[in-house]
């Protein structure tokens, strides 16, 4: 097996993984320490000044706890609509509550 896929993650690593999964970061946002040992890790790399995640990068992110299929956020919008839902359903639970 790859050291990459069982290597441990910080916190905080994994938090980075999962950003440039999901796209939800731009790389000058992201933590300097966490993408050198991401990258050393061969994780994530640099695709036409992007980053994104390596096949060991894909399989790590898909064994996190709670992680979302690749295909399920394919895009940032539709990231931020299942978001706002959640939002919505959350509030009115809330409106409830009192």
């Amino acid at each position: 097996m790859s050291r990459s896929l069982n290597a441990p993650l910080s916190p905080n690593e994994e938090i980075t993984l999962r950003r440039v999964a999901l796209g939800i970061s731009q790389m000058k946002d992201l933590s300097p320490r966490d993408l050198v040992r991401l990258k050393t890790l061969s994780l994530i790399e640099m695709s036409d000044d992007r980053l994104q995640l390596t096949a060991d990068g894909r399989r790590r992110y898909s064994e996190l706890p709670r992680a979302t299929t690749l295909s399920e956020s394919a895009s940032y919008d539709e990231l931020v609509g299942v978001l706002a839902e959640r939002l919505r359903k959350e509030q009115a639970q809330g409106e409830g509550d009192r």
